[in-house]
Order: C-alpha cells, then sequence, then structure tokens
C-alpha cells in the first residue's frame, strides 16, 4: 500500500483517461519490481522456512539443558514464519490457476468452433410445410423463404415511402419505450458515487484489465486511486454525448 500510495502521488500531465492509463501501466512495472527485489520468490521463502524450522528441530534433539530453553520459543517463530510462507505460496498457486485458465480457455476455441459448426448442421432447415404439403426439395425451401422475405421487406418499404416526414415515421415505427423523465435519468453524467458502486460491484477475481489488474485493486486502494478512477470514466462518457 505504502508503494502504491507513493507512487500515485507522481504527477502526470494529460486528460483522465490518459492519466489513469499510464499510471496504472506504470504501477504495473512497479509491482514487478517490488516482487523482484522486496517481496521475493515465494517458493524459495517456503524452502528457506522449511529449513529453518528443520534445524531447529534438530538442535531440539541434541542440544544442552543450558540452550534447550531458547529453542521452543525459536521453534514457535519459525512456524509461524513458515505457514506465512506457505500461505503467501497458497495465493500465488491460486492466482496462477485462474491466469492458466484464461490463458488455456484460449486454446479451446477450435473446439467451440467444431461444437457451433456441429449445432449449426443439426439444426438446418431439412424440410418445410407449404400449403399443407411437406416440401424436401432444399431448392423449393430456398426459393419459398426467399420470396417470403422479399415480399415482406418490400412491403415495409413501400410503407416507409409514404410516410411523408422523419417525425411520422418514428412515430409509426420506434415506439417510446421510456418517457421524457426517464430519459434525462438515463442521460445525466454519473456522480462519483455510482462509479463507486459499480467499482465496488465488480468481482475482485475477474479476468484482469489489459494493463493487468483485476477488481481487487480498486477495491483494496480505492482510497488512492478513486479520483483518478471517476475523473477517467466521466471523461469517458463526456466524449461519448453527441451533445
Amino acid at each position: 500500500m505504502k508503494l502504491i500510495h507513493d507512487f500515485w502521488a507522481h504527477k502526470v500531465v494529460g486528460c483522465p483517461m490518459f492519466i489513469l492509463k499510464h499510471k496504472l501501466k506504470r504501477l504495473k512495472i512497479e509491482f514487478r519490481e517490488w516482487n523482484k527485489y522486496s517481496f521475493g520468490n515465494v517458493h524459495n521463502g517456503v524452502l528457506f522456512k522449511q529449513g529453518l524450522l528443520l534445524g531447529i528441530q534438530q538442535n531440539l534433539e541434541t542440544a544442552s539443558l543450558f540452550v534447550i530453553d531458547e529453542l521452543p520459543c525459536q521453534e514457535k517463530i519459525a512456524k509461524e514464519e513458515l505457514d506465512h510462507a506457505l500461505h503467501c505460496q497458497y495465493l500465488f498457486w491460486k492466482e496462477r490457476a485462474k491466469m492458466l485458465w484464461f490463458k488455456d480457455g484460449d486454446h479451446n476455441t477450435a473446439f467451440f468452433h467444431a461444437m457451433v459448426k456441429g449445432r449449426n448442421n443439426s439444426s438446418g432447415i431439412h424440410r418445410l410445410q407449404i400449403d399443407n404439403e411437406v416440401i424436401e426439395d432444399h431448392i423449393l425451401i430456398e426459393d419459398h423463404i426467399l420470396n417470403f422475405y422479399k415480399n415482406l421487406y418490400a412491403e415495409s418499404i413501400s410503407n416507409v415511402l409514404n410516410i411523408s416526414n422523419m417525425e411520422d415515421f418514428i412515430g409509426t415505427y420506434i415506439p417510446d419505450l421510456v418517457s421524457s423523465e426517464e430519459n434525462m435519468i438515463l442521460i445525466k453524467c454519473l456522480d462519483f458515487s455510482e462509479i463507486l458502486n459499480a467499482s465496488f460491484n465488480l468481482n475482485g477475481n475477474s479476468a484482469s484489465s489489459p494493463v493487468g489488474f483485476g477488481g481487487v485493486l480498486y477495491h483494496s486502494c480505492w482510497e488512492i486511486i478513486g479520483t483518478n478512477v471517476c475523473n477517467a470514466v466521466q471523461h469517458f462518457l463526456t466524449k461519448l454525448d453527441p451533445t
């Protein structure tokens, strides 16, 4: 958290979207350096703590009565440190498993395409009832379907051409699904509280963003990065506004 807090204080010039993207990309680099030089290799950490505990336990079997009083306390501390190292390793493999799942999921694309192709083959139209007669000739089936939609769209176009202005067209073919009051609510700019709620509704273990962070970053560091996130979202939505 101190690393994130100190890094996020760096000033970046640009639009809100650029600032957020730039900071997240640079933070990823900072995390890699921190993981390499400060946090360390979790697997080596487990091996080191296991060796340390084993050495203390061996000393307990051979130590003299003069030093044996200190060893149980050292053994307790070593066990706690080993538990912590094992927990870190568990979290590592938990995250790694999700990464491999997403990666290996891409390898199944050919399988999914084969399934869709097979489903499409089974859902084709092989026979059709026309005027109380069942037709199996695929050419006759194609002609009947083609003529049906030609007549349907020709009738629709004819009706549209008879409408003199766009307002009549909209009133005839595009129904009103929301009232004017509801529309004003839908197009108003989001406030910080709505963006915060949406961010915290993200699954913390969801797929990571293009810069490598999932929802857990926003949950745990909102007090640090929340302002930049809200500014970026509001700026993005402003750009979408046709007015």
